[in-house]
């Protein structure tokens, strides 16, 4: 590629949507017992993934910390992120050296999540909207079966199974919280 300010990304699904929540389990219920959605994996009593089809999730909900419990008028819990699927790791390589040379901001990536086992790029929309483009997620069906688990959210391996080998940024803080105090190999 001779310019990578000039490539165009091909993305070729919307991949999944992150939810932050006030209550997750009030939360998991709705999203189970009303939408029909299965469980994939949790991270701690703080994350829970879902699916509707094959993907390990298309909806994530997020525990927003204490003293969300009530939403004042016009205002709601957010989307954390938003997901586009990409067909190959290299596209994604390609796709950060473009971030990299328009000045995109780059939140965090590229690496392997423990759950779904997806790798991701997540960067800033002009409005400060996270992106993320993933890739290999764990695919669920009668052919491949899957029992959840829950996953231990002071290891990197959740976080990053790549342990940030290919990280373009220095990881987020709590990341680093955790290389700080040892947790992260």
């Amino acid at each position: 590629m001779t310019d990578p300010a000039s490539y165009r990304p091909r993305p070729t699904r919307l991949g999944h949507l992150v939810l932050k929540v006030r209550d997750i389990d009030r939360s998991l219920a709705f999203y189970t017992e009303v939408v029909g959605l299965e469980v994939s994996d949790w991270i701690d009593h703080m994350m829970v993934f879902l699916r509707a089809g094959q993907d390990h999730h298309d909806l994530a909900l997020l525990q927003l910390p204490p003293g969300h419990g009530a939403t004042p008028e016009g205002h709601y819990p957010a989307v954390e992120h938003f997901s586009y699927r990409l067909e190959t790791l290299a596209e994604m390589e390609d796709v950060a050296a473009m971030l990299e040379a328009r000045g995109i901001v780059i939140d965090r990536g590229i690496g392997k999540h423990g759950p779904g086992a997806n790798s991701f790029l997540v960067f800033r929309d002009p409005d400060g909207n996270n992106v993320e483009f993933y890739t290999d997620m764990t695919q669920i069906d009668d052919a491949h079966p899957y029992e959840p688990s829950i996953w231990d959210g002071k290891d990197l391996e959740t976080f990053d199974r790549w342990h940030l080998e290919r990280f373009r940024v220095a990881p987020p803080a709590r990341i680093q919280a955790l290389l700080d105090k040892g947790n992260g190999a």
